[in-house]
């Protein structure tokens, strides 16, 4: 019979703990994720309500935004919140959380103030009389969020975020093809029209900016 090889309970002690990615900075991630969604609804809502006396239409890119309706797409448009989420708890650690949370609160109020300033309404199609699960999604979507503040996408400004954020990580990649999914779902919801995204895109690029300024990487030792 052979021996069992000893072990050496300094040696375990001495091992490094590896804290999940999710539970670093937990506290800072969390007064992030809700900071943001409160200067999301404070924001978008109120400003997706205000009577503005006059509207200007965004023009249409032919072809793109001709694409049909597509029900089921609903629930990619509405992912958004799932990305936006746990984009900001796979962040690294604290540091990247400020850099982030700076980032949103420039690139929502660039948002806001395209909104105010230059308020935007889109031409939906009504909606097929059907009793469909995702039918009757986009129904009470189209209830909660009215035709208005389309450009810039913060749809895609939420998505970009993240992407840029993530960007220098594995999960960087697929991030992006989540936010191109989610930006497909824009046009066959009908709640964007092209030229939105790109727009929406340019403000996260902006706010990324600001926030790495405001936040630069810490100095090494």
């Amino acid at each position: 019979m052979s021996a069992v090889p000893a072990v050496s309970v300094k040696g375990l002690q001495n091992e490094p703990v590896v804290t999940p990615l999710i539970a670093r900075a937990w506290r800072a991630k969390l007064a992030c994720t809700l900071a943001i969604l409160g200067y999301y609804a404070a924001g978008y809502f109120v400003l997706n309500r205000i009577p503005f006396e006059e509207y200007q239409d965004v023009p249409a890119v032919p072809v793109i935004d001709d694409l049909p309706l597509i029900p089921w797409t609903i629930l990619v448009y509405n992912s958004v919140f799932v990305l936006g989420a746990l984009g900001i708890w796979m962040l690294p650690d604290a540091r990247t959380v400020q850099r982030y949370f700076v980032s949103v609160v420039v690139a929502y109020t660039i948002n806001y103030l395209f909104f105010a300033l230059i308020p935007t309404r889109i031409h939906r199609a009504p909606l097929p009389e059907d009793d469909g699960f995702f039918l009757w999604a986009m129904a009470r979507i189209r209830d909660i969020d009215k035709p208005y503040t389309c450009f810039p996408s913060l749809h895609m400004t939420n998505s970009g975020l993240v992407v840029i954020a993530l960007w220098r990580t594995k999960l960087g990649p697929w991030f992006l093809l989540w936010t191109l999914a989610i930006a497909v779902s824009t046009l066959t919801t009908d709640q964007h029209l092209f030229l939105d995204l790109p727009a929406g895109i340019l403000v996260a690029l902006v706010g990324h900016a600001v926030g790495w300024r405001v936040v630069p990487e810490a100095a090494s030792a």
